[in-house]
């Protein structure tokens, strides 16, 4: 019975985030869905709010672009606390603008390969093209463990979604039903879309206050907000000089 309530629930939550009536950029009053949003934009994606000023999806594409954002928001998913978390721990090379420097010294990590960039770049396309291949079906993939789950083959991913495949994936099997899959992809964009957002921030902090990172700057900025922000740090020195 408690599993019912959840599935009716996700249910009445899912025609916020899809279909004609979901949920736009901005209040209903404010815009037409009928003349407003484009119409390759009819609420069948995660997230989808009507918004592409700039048509990209015209081209028919959206598919594949959908596709590239959700694999950009999960690397900003796990880049964030990758950048965070070892810097506000104080671990060797935590601010991620250091980090490279502190392995290619040998602190960490091995600098024969590091320090030979033609060998790290051909290490890095193998192996990022043997995960790609995987993903995309054109490498069936090899026989696994998940906690829970058991061991897996390769086929088991067979005629899966390749960007939310589930099975052994979803070893936890929080994605049930296809209620709870439709809820947990709009979850996964929005959270994935702020992860995009705040690293755009990392890079920004990073070039304004000199290379500091973004557990750094949190910090000077708690402990004296008026005199370390965004305005002072960009303030230009105006003092005579005679």
């Amino acid at each position: 019975a408690g599993k019912a309530s959840g599935v009716n629930q996700a249910g009445s939550d899912k025609s916020k985030w899809y279909g004609p009536n979901r949920r736009l950029y901005l209040p209903a009053g404010l815009l037409d869905i009928n003349t407003d949003v484009p119409s390759y934009m009819n609420g069948t994606l995660a997230g989808d709010y009507g918004f592409d000023p700039l048509q990209l999806g015209k081209d028919g594409k959206i598919a594949q672009y959908r596709i590239a954002e959700v694999q950009h928001a999960r690397w900003a998913m796990l880049a964030v606390p990758g950048v965070v978390i070892p810097e506000a721990l104080g671990v060797p090379g935590g601010n991620w603008t250091e980090t490279g420097k502190v392995f290619l010294d040998g602190e960490a990590g091995r600098p024969e390969i590091l320090g030979n960039p033609y060998l790290f770049t051909a290490i890095e396309v193998a192996l990022l093209a043997g995960v790609e291949g995987y993903r995309s079906g054109k490498l069936e993939a090899p026989a696994g463990f998940a906690p829970i789950y058991g061991k897996f083959e390769g086929k088991d991913f067979k005629g899966l979604d390749p960007i939310n495949p589930g099975g052994p994936l979803d070893f936890l099997n929080v994605a049930s039903t296809p209620e709870d899959l439709a809820i947990l992809k709009v979850k996964e964009i929005k959270n994935g879309r702020l992860a995009m957002i705040a690293m755009l921030g990392v890079f920004v902090q990073g070039a304004t206050t000199g290379g500091e990172g973004p557990a750094t700057n949190w910090a000077k900025h708690v402990a004296d907000p008026f005199a370390y922000n965004f305005v002072t740090i960009s303030a230009i020195d105006r003092t005579p000089v005679l």
